[in-house]
C-alpha cells in the first residue's frame, strides 16, 4: 500500500515527502492515513485489556492518600479497560481534527493561500508517523497479556520517550506542511502551529487529571 511509502518518503525526506503528498495525494488518502495511526494503537490496546489486573508499584513507599487515589485510579482504568481504547481514539481524532482546523485558521489570518482540505490531507500523514512506535507497542501488548511487569515497565519507560521525540516531531512536520501548503515563511508556520499546539496540550492535561478525579470519585468508600 502505498500510504506505507509514504511514510518512509516522509521520514527520510519531509521536505520532499511533503511535496509528493501534497500534489498527488487525494484527502481520502490522508483520512486514510488518519484512521490507521488511530485504530491500530487501539486495537492493540484491546488486545492488551485481555491481560490481568496489576496493582501500581511501590505504593508501600507512598503517602497513605496518594496510594489509594494510585490504586483506585488502576482499578477503575482496569475495569473500563475495553471502552477506554474507544474513547482515546474518539478523543485523538477529535483533537487532530481541532488541531487542523486553528491551524487553517491561523495559517490563513497570516495570508496564506491554502485550503483546509490540503492540509488535513498532510494532517492526517503527520499522525501516521506515530505508527512507527508500533512495534514497541506490539511487544508491550503481549507482555501485558502475559502479565510480565518487569519487562513491561522497561519497555513502557521506552515507549515513553519514544513517544515524546514522536510527538516533538510530529510538531515539526506539522510546521513543515504548513508552510509547504500555505506558502508561509518559517516563523509563521510556527506561529500558525505552536498556538494550536499549545491549546491542544493544556486540553489533554486538562482531561486527564478530570478522568483521574473522576475515577477517585467513583469509587465505592472502604468499609469501615
Amino acid at each position: 500500500m502505498f500510504l506505507w511509502a509514504d511514510l518512509v518518503e516522509l521520514v527520510r525526506h519531509p521536505f520532499s515527502g511533503f511535496g509528493l503528498i501534497d500534489g498527488r495525494r487525494r484527502l481520502a488518502e490522508g483520512l486514510a492515513a488518519l484512521a490507521l495511526s488511530l485504530a491500530l494503537p487501539a486495537a492493540l490496546s484491546e488486545l492488551a485489556a485481555l491481560g490481568p489486573f496489576r496493582p501500581p508499584a511501590n505504593l508501600g513507599s507512598l503517602p497513605s492518600l496518594t496510594a489509594q487515589g494510585a490504586d483506585m485510579y488502576a482499578r477503575w482504568v482496569y475495569q473500563n479497560r475495553f471502552v477506554l481504547p474507544v474513547y482515546g481514539l474518539l478523543f485523538s481524532a477529535g483533537l487532530w481534527l481541532l488541531a487542523a482546523g486553528l491551524i487553517h485558521a491561523i495559517a490563513r489570518a497570516l495570508r496564506g493561500r491554502g485550503d483546509f482540505r490540503g492540509y488535513l490531507k498532510l494532517v492526517g500523514y503527520t499522525a501516521f508517523v506515530g505508527v512507527i512506535t508500533l512495534p514497541l507497542v506490539i511487544v508491550d501488548t503481549g507482555l501485558k497479556i502475559q502479565g510480565n511487569t518487569s519487562l513491561e515497565s522497561q519497555i513502557g519507560q521506552l515507549l515513553g520517550l519514544l513517544g515524546l521525540a514522536i510527538f516533538l516531531w510530529q510538531n515539526t512536520l506539522l510546521v513543515l506542511a504548513a508552510r509547504r501548503h500555505y506558502g508561509l515563511s518559517t516563523e509563521r508556520a510556527v506561529a500558525a502551529v505552536v498556538g494550536p499546539a499549545g491549546v491542544v496540550l493544556v486540553l489533554v492535561v486538562a482531561l486527564i487529571i478530570l478522568a483521574v478525579v473522576f475515577a477517585i470519585i467513583a469509587q465505592p468508600s472502604p468499609a469501615l
